[in-house]
């Protein structure tokens, strides 16, 4: 029945959209208006969306067939495979489908199509960001590409502007073109351009070191350029032959720092995906060397302790700082995924909110240190939840949004904000190392699935009791489950032994009861302290 219903909305959906096209197209027709006809075709898929967006530059390839092409490479291939980038273009640039005036529009045209594939056709990069080829010569007097980029190139994302370069320097080898031959002050160039442009400009989300930015311009097989678009010119290395401007240009210097050198690593493992699946390329082959730079001034900078995070360095005055990096307290990580998450897109729990006043809700977008630049937020109720110390000295860990609400007002301390729950395709998407996460609740599981399956679909991981989850452990030689385990490494061993020395003077009485009168205080506030970083809740009565 639900099935039905969906069929027909679409469909009642898809008859009122044509019935808004024809009288539109109607009224163009009468020639009021620039053009004739609606110039914003509609799209039943990407492969679709793909041609109707880089048709609007070259009109003979709306009814060519690539949009069909693209569909059945994904099938050989597999959806978003890099592969199919360089193959359509291929078949584009070698007019498989319609006809260009020469060969340096038919590579223009090829170029296009796989950069709007990998941008999902949904940004204006591909007609836009990247503004187009040109032919120069050599010192030796060959033809070489020039490939020039515009501000609009910074909506393709980091790993698309990285692998376009890769897409226009297999066009360079396929078509025959001679590489690039940089001179001395064409290099120094680049390195000189970067560092004024963020500097004197705008923040680069990540500047090459000189010697990375040195590396990359006198390997580059053809040459990056782009359009002057900022009053400043250059401090040094102006008035070049090879170079048409002076003045900085933004699309150049996205594209050779933010991407180029930010994502190498990731854009060289696509590169190496497609070379297997058969494309034929070696203009890159050199971007291994980089990578081994690249991670060698990373950790050289790590070690001199100047290295800060992205969302710590970029600061925006006013905004709250919810952890510092790597520091405990913050989010603690989390692989999972939930119905409303997905890429780039991580879940808090809802009592984290609350307890936040509400700064963090639905949608909110966070910078964060890793595995990502960015994120934004959804709910999720099956991870945990904050842990507050009030100030009547009770510590309690949140379990709903309500119980957050009603105690924020009393609250002197988050001690722990609570999960932050990340899907894995996030840090492989970004070619992230694997994060070593909390011990959880689903790990749990899984160990105890693998010594006795038929209990593991039985028990709820989530809710257990203590004696439960002992019985479980003693008998399938496993940990304890997480609810049940604290953070006993947040606490120091001063905090240990006076914790285990307090404990010698409570009684138990159905609970465990600790002195707490003017002489406890100040013998044992280091004990009081372990229990509150251990993260055990506990209630303080006068």
């Amino acid at each position: 029945m639900n099935n039905q219903k969906t069929e027909k909305y679409f469909k009642e959906l898809e008859k009122k959209v044509d019935e808004d096209y024809a009288m539109a197209n109607l009224a163009r027709a009468k020639g009021f208006d620039p053009v004739d006809k609606v110039e914003i075709p509609l799209a039943l898929s990407m492969a679709e969306k793909v041609v109707g967006l880089i048709s609007t530059i070259y009109p003979q390839m709306s009814e060519a067939g690539i949009d069909k092409r693209i569909l059945e490479l994904e099938k050989e291939y597999g959806k978003l495979d890099p592969t199919v980038v360089f193959k359509i273009a291929e078949e584009v640039a070698q007019q498989k489908f319609c006809k260009f005036k020469d060969d340096l529009e038919a590579m223009d045209a090829g170029i296009r199509v796989g950069f709007a594939y990998t941008t999902l056709a949904v940004v204006s990069s591909p007609i836009e960001g990247f503004t187009g080829l040109k032919i120069r010569k050599t010192r030796d007097g060959k033809d070489y590409l020039e490939a020039n980029f515009a501000g609009p190139i910074r909506s393709a994302g980091t790993t698309a502007s990285c692998l376009v370069l890769m897409l226009i320097d297999y066009m360079r080898e396929l078509f025959g073109y001679a590489k690039y031959d940089p001179t001395e002050e064409e290099i120094k160039r680049v390195a000189t351009e970067l560092d004024d442009f963020h500097e004197r400009i705008t923040n680069l989300q990540y500047k090459p070191t000189e010697e990375e930015a040195l590396f990359l311009a006198q390997r580059m097989p053809f040459q990056v350029a782009g359009d002057a678009s900022e009053k400043l010119e250059v401090s040094n290395y102006k008035n070049l032959d090879r170079v048409d401007t002076n003045f900085l240009r933004s699309g150049f210097c996205l594209v050779m720092a933010e991407g180029l050198a930010q994502k190498a690593a990731k854009g060289f493992r696509l590169y190496k995906k497609a070379k297997e699946n058969g494309i034929k390329m070696t203009g890159f082959d050199w971007l291994e060397e980089y990578i081994e730079l690249h991670e060698n001034s990373a950790t050289n900078k790590k070690g001199e302790g100047n290295e800060r995070p992205t969302y710590i360095r970029d600061l925006v005055a006013g905004r709250p700082v919810y952890g510092h990096p790597s520091k405990s307290g913050g989010f603690r990580f989390r692989y999972g995924r939930g119905r409303t998450s997905g890429f780039s897109a991580a879940s808090l729990h809802p009592a984290t909110m609350a307890i936040t006043d509400n700064f963090i809700a639905i949608g909110t977008q966070l910078k964060i240190e890793k595995p990502t630049k960015g994120c934004t937020i959804t709910s999720c109720d099956s991870i945990d939840g904050p842990i507050v110390k009030l100030y009547n000295g009770s510590v309690r860990k949140l379990q709903n949004e309500e119980e957050a609400k009603k105690i924020y007002q009393n609250v002197e301390e988050i001690i722990y904000l609570g999960d932050i729950l990340f899907p894995f395709s996030d840090l492989t998407n970004r070619n992230y190392d694997l994060l070593k996460p909390g011990y959880v609740e689903e790990w749990w599981w899984l160990e105890l699935k693998k010594k006795n399956p038929e209990l593991a679909e039985k028990i709820d991981a989530f809710f257990l009791s203590l004696e439960e989850a002992k019985e479980i452990s003693k008998k399938e030689k496993i940990p304890l489950n997480p609810k049940f385990i604290y953070f006993w490494t947040e606490i120091s061993f001063e905090e240990f032994e006076n914790l285990l020395r307090w404990i010698e003077k409570s009684r138990f009485e159905k609970k465990l009861i600790f002195p707490w009168d003017k002489n406890s205080k100040e013998s044992f506030s280091l004990g009081k302290r372990a229990l509150e970083l251990l993260g055990i809740p506990h209630e303080v009565t006068i």
